[in-house]
């Protein structure tokens, strides 16, 4: 194992920790002058920064010479390791400022970091500007992963860059149609750019202020969650800004290298993309049906339709691209709608993408698998292909994703075991939710941990528990699993 290229890799992310409190610390100056509350946490902001630069500073210096060879060992540690620290340094804030316990201040730090946009605040609107802005802000950079973001900025990495570029995107790399990674990750970069700026811009014209703009422009791109206020996306009650959102969270759960393709001019691949066509239909489908679910043919005309619609189709793609983002308290709709809901809680959205959960990708090869495996069972001589993108899908990549479906209901049944011990009080729907929420990145859950809701009643464990669900459901479970196996750390490649 080579510890001093880890060490070196991991003062890059926490660089970029201070570069975000640093840009905090200027929203708390800004609005300091207003605001008693915003003067109070100034000073909290420059702890911040310093202890982010203190530690940066403190393993970078020893490393500084590392070589750049980096193998798939050091790669996982890096993984794993840096965004473990990443929650745990941006928990800072809200130990500082807020006074939140350790559970809470690494639960909401988490929450950010992951984009899971799940909060133990009752209230929000009474925070300072300069926290509701590091929410935000640290679901923006969650949103690529902080392994991408450094990735595009250290060149010398090579071939490194393709080992972490593939452990942090779950996504094979080469379709991304570039000879270097490092080309492709900053092709990727800049467009997360463009769409952030896209975003603000329309926010902005549709009738937001500045600030919320920003905060709203990172929680939507990142597909995070993270709002400015208590209704969330509801507060606004306009339909410009919703259909806004609709768009940019719809994108940010497509697959980047797959709109990368598309900017090519190379429309007829993109609508090959097997994955891209699956995640279209079922949002089509699943918009119709809580649309149909949700009319009252006593009460609600033609009049009332573009409302219902729009209604489904925000919240649809709110958790299918795991968002979280609310309009309405979807907790009152009928069952029907709850288990739609949760369905797209658990698929996720397109792999290579912003959103968490099991991917597209693999829901469609498995649900294949599975057909053909049911049609071998009365006809064992049949001889078919598994095909994904118009190509033919090998042995080992079909086992892997089995392996990776049984894995993720592993975690989930084990995460539902142990918070129910945890809370002792708290509902079978619930618990399913809270636990299916967490690891797939999504924020609310139906029940007590409803739109309307948060996770702040929970006890100290369940929070940490759930916080570290959020953050192996976002690194795809391996990155964190492989920490704890003694094989890992021993010298051998």
């Amino acid at each position: 194992m080579n510890y001093v290229v880890i060490f070196k890799l991991l003062s890059v992310i926490l660089w970029i920790m201070a570069g975000a409190f640093s840009l905090c610390m200027g929203v708390s100056v800004y609005y300091s002058s207003s605001s008693v509350v915003e003067a109070a946490a100034l000073p909290y902001w420059v702890t911040c920064v310093a202890i982010a630069v203190f530690l940066a500073l403190c393993i970078y210096f020893p490393s500084r010479r590392a070589a750049a060879k980096l193998y798939k060992k050091e790669a996982m540690c890096v993984v794993g390791i840096g965004w473990l620290a990443c929650a745990a340094l941006g928990a800072l804030p809200f130990m500082l400022i807020l006074g939140c316990s350790v559970g809470d201040a690494f639960f909401e730090s988490s929450s950010g970091i992951t984009t899971t946009g799940s909060s133990i605040f009752s209230s929000v609107e009474n925070l300072p500007r300069s926290v509701l802005f590091w929410r935000a802000l640290s679901q923006w950079i969650g949103g690529l992963g902080v392994v991408v973001f450094f990735v595009g900025i250290l060149s010398y990495l090579g071939a490194g860059g393709k080992i972490l570029y593939s452990n942090e995107m779950g996504t094979n790399s080469s379709e991304m149609e570039s000879a270097r990674v490092q080309t492709g990750v900053t092709f990727i970069i800049r467009l997360y750019m463009v769409l952030s700026l896209l975003c603000l811009i329309l926010f902005k014209i549709f009738g937001m202020g500045w600030f919320d703009a920003f905060c709203h422009m990172f929680s939507t791109v990142s597909t995070g969650g993270f709002g400015s206020y208590d209704t969330s996306f509801g507060h606004f009650k306009s339909a410009p800004l919703e259909w806004t959102a609709i768009f940019f969270m719809f994108l940010g759960g497509v697959n980047f290298a797959v709109m990368l393709t598309l900017l090519r001019g190379k429309i007829g691949r993109v609508w090959r993309n097997t994955e891209l066509r699956w995640y279209v239909g079922v949002i089509v489908i699943s918009v119709l049906s809580i649309s149909a679910v949700l009319v009252d043919f006593g009460e609600m005309g033609v009049s009332h339709l573009h409302y219902v619609v729009r209604t489904a189709a925000f919240q649809v793609v709110s958790v299918m691209t795991t968002t979280g983002f609310c309009t309405t308290d979807f907790q009152t709709w009928a069952p029907l709608a709850h288990i739609i809901l949760f369905t797209l809680m658990i698929f996720g959205a397109s792999s290579g993408s912003t959103a968490g959960g099991l991917k597209v990708a693999r829901v469609a090869l498995g649900a294949k698998s599975l057909l053909l495996n049911v049609e071998k069972s009365f006809r064992p001589h049949v001889v078919r292909t598994l095909r994904m993108n118009a190509h033919p899908v090998d042995e080992q990549e079909s086992f892997s994703t089995e392996n990776f479906i049984v894995l993720y209901f592993a975690c989930f049944m084990v995460g539902i075991i142990m918070l129910s011990f945890f809370e002792v009080d708290l509902s079978f729907e619930g618990c399913i939710t809270a636990v299916a929420s967490s690891m797939s990145n999504v924020g609310p859950g139906l029940a007590e941990v409803g739109p309307v809701n948060n996770y702040g009643f929970m006890t100290e464990a369940s929070k940490i528990l759930l916080a570290l669900l959020m953050i192996m459901g976002r690194l795809e479970f391996y990155a964190i699993l492989a920490l704890f196996m003694p094989s890992l750390w021993r010298k051998f490649e």
